[in-house]
């Protein structure tokens, strides 16, 4: 009998234990983990965008001298990488009057100023561009009397 004891207490003993190692088990969290890796690139990319100004105009030229423009252009430039500006006038879009000739276009080039920051680093920034009009009496003698109509084209061009 009491070797029946002694194995009636060790079966309640093996069945706490096991009861408690279930209920241990079933009361924590399981938990994995994975990982992915995931890449990408990023090309070179940039916008221009006029976003304010697109019209600039000057005082009646009354003779030599300097004359400030209206207001400024505002551009827009959001790019991926470091970039460059530069502008040029487009002839072919710009009005002139009668009689104005090569001589007058030489003139216009070098008697429009346009002053703005020349370069920047990625991400989005905003170029204020100012413009003064410079003659001289010789400038003058080259610019045939009538309205003008410039088109300035601004290009930005990135880095890389």
């Amino acid at each position: 009998m009491r070797m029946n004891k002694f194995v009636t207490f060790g079966m309640v003993l093996v069945t706490l234990v096991l009861g408690s190692v279930m209920v241990s088990a079933v009361g924590t969290p399981a938990s994995a983990s994975a990982t992915a890796n995931v890449s990408f690139t990023i090309p070179s990319w940039i916008s221009l965008t006029v976003t304010s100004g697109a019209s600039v105009s000057f005082a009646s030229i009354t003779g030599p001298g300097t004359y400030a423009g209206s207001a400024a252009t505002n551009l827009r430039v959001i790019s991926t990488t470091a970039w460059t500006l530069s502008d040029q006038i487009v002839w072919t879009s710009s009005t002139l009057p009668t009689g104005a000739n090569a001589a007058t276009q030489s003139t216009l080039n070098s008697a429009l100023a346009r002053s703005y920051t020349a370069s920047g680093t990625w991400g989005q920034q905003t170029v204020a561009v100012t413009y003064a009009l410079t003659l001289a009496d010789t400038g003058l003698a080259n610019l045939p009397a009538g309205n003008y109509a410039l088109v300035v084209q601004y290009t930005a061009t990135t880095n890389n």
